[in-house]
């Protein structure tokens, strides 16, 4: 079985050197390429478990979703898996659906030494599960505790939003939203869109289809049927009576379209619709709808880089906040 010391020989370098570079730490270029080398040449096998055991880590990170359906965390996860990877951290997947139960059953596998941290997205109750001495990230939401957040600029989002439909003529905007009362970075998406309509004196409504955490059992039918009604009550001449539509996800985004197609009512001629995360079918190809693009990768990579910090016991800050862009689907002018 070859060891470190044998690594050490053949690339003619103390072991305290391989040791560095097996751990992901500093030592000249010209010695890591030496002991890679070597480590490649002899076959050497990293302990990774004997490795955890020694320095009290299981190189585990939980990421848990409410959702992993959800197009937009699954495409985070997947860049979230490969930075994790190419991190020599290994991924386990939590999909809670909504349950707090679930949420707090995965925080409490921290506390047990199960996992090294846990990047999260949350929208339940869980504040009593959560510590600020483990290692957390939090997707847009805030906790009381001092946990820190990433997030895409929401509120530069919503203004952009009502910037482009307002610029090609749009008069009377509507926002329509579904998420969580917990307080989270993705409120701010509607009240960017208002202070910019409010400030041009654009009138701006707002219609609320209920909490995420209900919508999980409602799906696309229930949530439909509200929206057709909507816009039916809406409707004024054979015409919806906003000229612009801005909605909190592009999964909503698409429901409204769908709708806005049955009752006739042309898209983006007559009414503009942008959502809001940027996705694309199967991630490939054009966007779905015009929308408000968050920077996924970017915010997936980042993730992955402020855990890392964390568990090595290093201060980051608590909110950090990530570009976004209009992008076009063909629901806008």
């Amino acid at each position: 079985m070859v060891t470190i010391k044998d690594v050490a020989a053949d690339a003619n370098v103390a072991v305290g050197t391989v040791s560095k570079v097996i751990n992901g730490q500093h030592v000249s270029e010209k010695n890591r390429i030496k002991v890679e080398e070597s480590i490649e040449k002899l076959g050497y096998q990293i302990n990774y478990y004997a490795k955890g055991l020694k320095l009290q880590r299981t190189n585990t990170v939980a990421v848990i979703v409410p959702e992993i359906l959800n197009p937009f965390f699954s495409e985070w996860v997947y860049y979230i898996e490969l930075a994790l990877y190419k991190s020599g951290y290994k991924m386990i997947l939590c999909n809670t659906q909504g349950a707090t139960e679930k949420e707090k059953y995965y925080f409490k596998m921290v506390s047990q030494n199960k996992v090294d941290g846990i990047i999260c997205v949350s929208y339940s109750d869980i504040e009593s599960c959560v510590s600020e001495h483990v290692p957390i990230i939090s997707l847009d939401r805030h906790f009381e505790k001092r946990i820190s957040c990433i997030s895409s600029d929401n509120y530069h989002g919503g203004e952009i939003a009502a910037e482009k439909m307002i610029s090609t003529g749009s008069s009377k905007l509507l926002y329509i939203v579904s998420g969580s009362k917990i307080p989270g970075e993705t409120m701010k998406r509607e009240y960017g869109f208002r202070d910019y309509c409010k400030k041009r004196n654009i009138p701006c409504d707002i219609f609320y289809l209920g909490d995420e955490i209900d919508l999980f059992e409602k799906r696309e039918a229930v949530i439909g049927d509200n929206i057709k009604e909507f816009l039916t009550e809406n409707m004024q001449d054979g015409k919806l009576r906003y000229d612009g539509v801005y909605a909190s996800t592009d999964w909503l985004a698409l429901i409204v379209l769908k709708n806005m197609r049955k009752l006739g009512i042309l898209v983006p001629d007559d009414t503009q619709l942008i959502g809001h995360d940027g996705l694309k079918w199967m991630n490939y190809g054009n966007y779905l709808v015009s929308s408000i693009k968050q920077p996924v990768q970017e915010m997936a990579e980042k993730s992955v880089e402020l855990m890392k910090k964390k568990i090595d016991g290093e201060e980051i800050d608590i909110l950090t906040i990530l570009p976004v862009e209009f992008v076009d689907g063909g629901t806008t002018r």
